[in-house]
């Protein structure tokens, strides 16, 4: 009895202390507490709950110019760019969250193409807060987004002197590093952002790209093992070339994800790794018409359309691309090899021999790299490229001249100025102007037209350098082994070859033919490894010249009668 006498009391004082705890949150309650609370729901992006702390701040008729900022970033949080745009186009922020609050309508705006209106946000931002990283973050990826791009790396670079620790800053520095410098030196910048950041998702999975990019791929996976984001895996297990672990993860992603080019392009690649050709040819059919311009779909769905045998619509689809200045190496040896089976041999021949030549270097920058601003700049970009494709090269450079002087720091535009100069083979000019645009980005296509311009030594140092600093970059390893061969640098040539064919240059017979000659002079195999790359570089392509070359080197003394035919075929295919 004592016992159930005593319970009711010990509840009853239990029930009277919850009750006064709860009458003290309630007094805690305060609009000081829920400012705070609201500035971490946002912090943790919780939209939903910040929407309701914000109908109490303005049922308890708190100060809006308190939480004004935080309102309407919880908007663009939630994508609610009408709610945003009540918050925050008065500009009625208090003197500590202003920065923040014309930072949030300068994202406001851009959201919604109002390019100029979100500089002039940015310009109160950074009156009211000339030392804020993240106010120079956002200049610099406005800048950049309007093709300014040599103020954007200057903005960059301030926003990480003034926080050497700002997460953001870090972040958006690695990005631009990508563009200039390669993958490697990145992921070094990505690496700094992580180790500030106290576990930044987002921010994990950037980086663990970058790897993926630089060929780590162990530390890649260790980061990626720690999210449970299926598509994220799939390209993980990818690059690792685990691609029936690839498919079953991507099935796995969400519906959203799936059907994103990236998503897609991905499930071809896999389609074809694991030999389901018409699946992959269907989607890549797709996605060149969605994407026209887009050459590594093109390239890849061309490699389809040749694995699967048809020859006539590869032919059909794209000869006349691959003749062109856009052309790329791989897809003039597809249409060489579809004319070869149709035994068209003077055809075969004009797409062989271009893409063994360098033209690749003269081929045009892609209209995605266009970033230039005004209504007229891609009209005036399309007319220098029809002006050099035309052969006009007088007038393209006139014109890229102006446009080079009205867009100083776009990287397009000194391009574009860089190949019309070089293809009146202003060598000199061409070199300054590239190394310009070189130094606000730098990819593969303006590598090689740099090249273009040097003497072969230190085009081969460009190119290695490149390589190095971006290893899955296939055809850049090639190209690196070439330099190497040339200086008796074997050893790194022969990796460089196997660089290349590890990442999708195995069927290329150029390629294969001077893994032959590598292996050669390292002494692989004492001979059998010379001649088994030399066989499958002419089978790969019996009208190369450097397979038939590289077979005729590799056989052994003994075999007359078939040195003597290669040898012949060899001087016929010198003399084409």
């Amino acid at each position: 009895m004592t016992f159930r006498r005593s319970f009711p009391l010990r509840l009853a004082l239990g029930l009277t202390a919850a009750s006064a705890m709860l009458v003290s949150c309630v007094d805690e309650a305060t609009p000081a507490n829920d400012l705070q609370q609201l500035r971490t729901q946002i912090a943790r992006g919780d939209a939903a709950a910040a929407e309701l702390t914000i109908d109490r701040l303005v049922e308890n008729k708190v100060e809006r110019g308190s939480f004004s900022t935080f309102a309407g970033e919880a908007a663009l949080l939630r994508g609610d760019l009408v709610e945003a745009r009540k918050w925050l186009i008065e500009g009625n922020f208090d003197r500590e969250t202003a920065p923040l609050g014309f930072r949030m309508l300068a994202e406001l705006e851009l959201r919604e193409g109002n390019l100029e209106a979100s500089a002039r946000a940015l310009a109160k931002a950074r009156a009211i807060a000339p030392n804020d990283p993240r106010v120079w973050v956002d200049i610099g990826r406005l800048r950049y987004r309007l093709g300014n791009h040599r103020t954007a790396i200057e903005a960059a670079e301030r926003a990480v002197e003034l926080g050497p620790d700002d997460v953001e800053a870090l972040r958006f520095r690695g990005q631009l590093v990508r563009d200039i410098e390669g993958m490697i030196p990145a992921a070094k910048w990505f690496a700094a952002a992580i180790e500030k950041s106290g576990g930044d998702t987002a921010l994990e999975l950037e980086y663990a790209a970058s790897l993926l990019d630089a060929g780590n791929f162990e530390q890649a996976q260790a980061i990626l093992s720690r999210t449970d984001d299926p598509y994220l895996k799939a390209v993980a297990l990818a690059r690792t070339s685990d691609f029936f672990a690839a498919r079953e993860a991507l099935e796995r992603a969400d519906k959203n994800d799936r059907q994103t080019a990236a998503a897609r392009l991905l499930s071809a690649i896999i389609d074809v790794q694991l030999g389901n050709l018409e699946s992959a040819a269907q989607n890549l059919d797709q996605l060149s018409r969605e994407h026209p311009a887009n050459r590594r779909v093109r390239d890849l769905l061309a490699y389809v359309l040749s694995r699967n045998g048809n020859e006539d619509e590869l032919i059909y689809r794209f000869a006349d691309q691959a003749r062109g200045p856009q052309g790329s190496p791989w897809l003039r040896t597809l249409v060489g090899r579809a004319y070869e089976t149709q035994d068209n041999r003077e055809e075969a021949a004009e797409f062989l021999d271009l893409a063994a030549s360098d033209q690749s270097a003269l081929s045009l920058i892609d209209g995605d790299d266009a970033r230039a601003a005004g209504k007229d700049a891609f009209a005036r970009r399309n007319s220098i490229r029809a002006a050099l494709s035309a052969g006009n090269v007088d007038r393209a450079v006139q014109e890229a001249r102006r446009f080079s002087e009205e867009y100083p720091q776009s990287v397009d535009a000194a391009s574009l100025l860089g190949d019309a100069l070089l293809m009146r083979s202003d060598l000199v000019e061409a070199r300054k102007t590239y190394q310009r645009a070189a130094q606000m980005r730098r990819n593969w296509p303006l590598v090689l037209r740099m090249a273009a311009t040097l003497d072969r030594p230190e085009a081969a140092r460009l190119v290695a350098e490149y390589a190095a600093a971006n290893p899955l970059d296939a055809e850049a390893a090639a190209m690196a082994a070439d330099g190497y061969a040339a200086a008796g640098q074997w050893r790194e040539a022969a990796a460089s070859l196997d660089r290349a064919m590890e990442n999708g240059m195995r069927d290329v017979p150029w390629v294969l033919a001077a893994r032959s000659v590598a292996a050669r002079e390292l002494g692989e195999g004492d001979g059998v490894d010379q001649l088994d790359w030399a066989i499958e570089a002419y089978e790969t392509q019996r009208m190369s010249q450097p397979a038939t070359a590289a077979l005729l080197a590799a056989l052994p003394e003994e075999d007359v009668q078939l040195r003597s035919e290669l040898a012949a075929k060899l001087q016929a295919l010198a003399g084409n």
